[in-house]
């Protein structure tokens, strides 16, 4: 990876479970090689990251549209 070791943000906003491998795997996995990255979810029913790295994770649960607009 490119960025590897870099200050980076993974972000995943309203990825389901039909297709995972796709972004939702990758970005745990990156996320999980690089100690200076971050997993951020928004999600309105399935949000949730791997124990391995929960302490670099962030989950919401919410319609992304409220949730952007309630941060902004």
């Amino acid at each position: 990876m490119k960025y590897r070791g870099a200050n980076i943000l993974f972000l995943e906003l309203g990825v389901g479970g039909n297709t995972p491998g796709i972004i939702k795997y990758p970005f745990w996995r990156y996320t999980y090689e690089n100690p200076n990255a971050c997993y951020a979810a928004i999600n309105y029913n399935e949000v949730f990251s791997p124990s391995d790295i929960a302490e670099q994770s962030l989950c919401i649960e919410g319609d992304i549209g409220k949730v952007l607009q309630d941060i902004g």
